[in-house]
């Protein structure tokens, strides 16, 4: 059908293999034509890419169980070629990672058929089809402790914005020769880490444990903290954008941030994220925030943009974050960092009062 109602549309192409150069890469690009969650998977990694060719901040929000199913290191090469700028993470995401790097192994489990009562007899925590020892777990915990009493040494105030006590954990843990961590990686290149539910998560327990307890954590100053970030790149600064992988506290603390900017800036427009992708199979109809889409029900918040380049993926993102990441890399090439990086950790640096 040629004709005037088909001209603004976008062909879909067949998908076939096809022998290219480009890899992962081409695929993407070819997948951006096809249809249902192939082509939001194509979307997400062009829009990625604009994010990455452009000025503005770059937002990470992580939840799920993403530590622990392997996904780590793929969160700490965003940080080192700086595709991403913060990051609002659960507790378990920036502790679990711990665990492989201090020697403990994870191992494949069918989900269908194996017995939990006899995982706890052997001494085996499960996270859906691996499992991990649960005296390595239980010393991953313990060890963290380590980082309470240090603190309690080395901070004479009272309290700690959440921001700061993140940028110690991972400059604890890079001393301690746990560098290969995400708050290890955050310290040392300056991304803000922030943790809004910090006690859930081995850090609690960490915590108890702990025989000095230092200072407290003020998880409303990194709320401050975060709208001083926002303010400054939300327009008319260069913008901000958002990748969601899951939903939960980490992608509410990086959205709500949009609507209070614009209730400090008083009767003016909104001042939403001007991009954002969501990584999801939380299901819209249940009313949940991690189903919100980001290209629809987020813009009756002013959270994101009318306008704005939402893209919202069903899809494990177990399979999407490997095959973006590979298609970046194979875009960008492997010594790449991002050109905007200097000038926002620069900025970042003076915002954090560093």
């Amino acid at each position: 059908m040629n004709d005037k109602r088909t001209e603004a549309w976008t062909p879909r192409i067949p998908m076939r293999p096809l022998v290219s150069p480009d890899g992962v890469s081409g695929l993407l690009d070819r997948m951006r034509h096809s249809a249902f969650q192939g082509r939001k998977l194509g979307e997400a990694f062009e829009v990625w890419q604009r994010m990455i060719d452009g000025d503005g901040l770059i937002c990470l929000g992580v939840a799920g169980s993403l530590a622990s199913a392997g996904l780590g290191p793929l969160v700490v090469w965003l940080v080192e070629r700086g595709y991403v700028d913060l990051i609002a993470s659960t507790s378990a995401n920036v502790t679990e990672d711990l665990l492989e790097l201090r020697g403990a192994r994870f191992f494949q489990v069918d989900p269908e058929h194996v017995d939990d009562a006899e995982l706890w007899r052997r001494g085996f925590y499960r996270f859906y089809d691996h499992v991990v020892g649960a005296s390595d777990y239980d010393a991953m915990e313990d060890f963290t402790r380590g980082f309470f009493e240090t603190l309690a040494k080395r901070w004479p105030a009272p309290a700690i914005s959440g921001a700061r006590f993140m940028h110690e954990f991972g400059g604890w843990l890079d001393a301690q020769g746990l560098g290969g961590s995400v708050a290890a990686t955050c310290f040392r290149h300056r991304t803000p880490l922030f943790v809004p539910a910090a006690p859930d998560g081995p850090l609690a327990e960490g915590y108890r444990a702990a025989g000095a307890k230092g200072p407290v954590v003020d998880f409303f100053a990194d709320y401050e903290i975060a709208l001083r970030i926002m303010g400054r790149y939300m327009p008319p600064g260069p913008g901000t954008s958002a990748i969601f992988l899951g939903g939960g506290v980490p992608k509410d603390f990086i959205q709500i941030t949009a609507t209070s900017v614009k209730t400090i800036r008083g009767d003016t427009g909104p001042s939403p994220h001007l991009a954002a992708i969501q990584i999801t199979t939380d299901n819209t109809v249940f009313g949940g925030l991690g189903g919100a889409s980001v290209a629809s029900e987020c813009i009756s918040w002013g959270k994101e943009a009318v306008d704005g380049l939402n893209v919202m993926l069903f899809a494990d993102v177990t399979i999407a974050l490997p095959i973006l990441c590979q298609g970046l890399l194979e875009r960008y090439g492997p010594m790449h960092q991002r050109r905007a990086r200097t000038a926002i950790r620069s900025d970042l640096a003076a915002l954090l009062g560093d």
